[in-house]
């Protein structure tokens, strides 16, 4: 019995993985008139609200994430190969996100205490044979989208 539960605890760990952060301010970005803008569209203009962009490798599978167990996005977003931009949503970054990806059936865990101090998530998904793989990008700074 006790093998059972640790089984499903340790694949639960797995499947809410948290992988590959990294922290770059350092590229190319929009104006502050712009910046402004996408924050007032985006309803993230809030210090207790982030916004995650979804950006190389998504090829259309449907993406959830969920705050609390309420969804706060669903849609299929495809990556633009010009712009490398699939689509991008706000959240509350006080509290932790899960995100699902159908294709892989993996779940990334967005923990607030890492994500809060930052205003751009930046999500890449990298395809290999073995499936699919996630990098992060925490930033304070909006890259061109467009």
């Amino acid at each position: 019995m006790k093998k059972i539960v640790f089984i499903c605890l340790a694949q639960l760990f797995v499947m809410c993985s948290t992988t590959n952060f990294q922290v770059r301010d350092d590229f190319k970005s929009v104006s502050s008139q712009e910046k402004n803008t996408f924050l007032k569209q985006k309803k993230a203009t809030s210090t207790t609200k982030s916004i995650v962009i979804l950006t190389n490798g998504f090829k259309g599978e449907k993406i959830t994430a969920k705050q609390n167990n309420k969804t706060v996005y669903s849609a299929y977003p495809i990556t633009n190969l010009k712009t490398k931009y699939a689509d991008s949503f706000s959240f509350t970054n006080t509290e932790n996100l899960i995100i699902h990806d159908s294709f892989s059936k993996k779940e990334l865990l967005l923990e607030s205490k890492k994500v809060s101090a930052y205003k751009f998530i930046y999500i890449m998904k990298i395809i290999t044979d073995n499936g699919a793989s996630y990098k992060f990008t925490l930033s304070n700074t909006l890259r061109p989208l467009e």
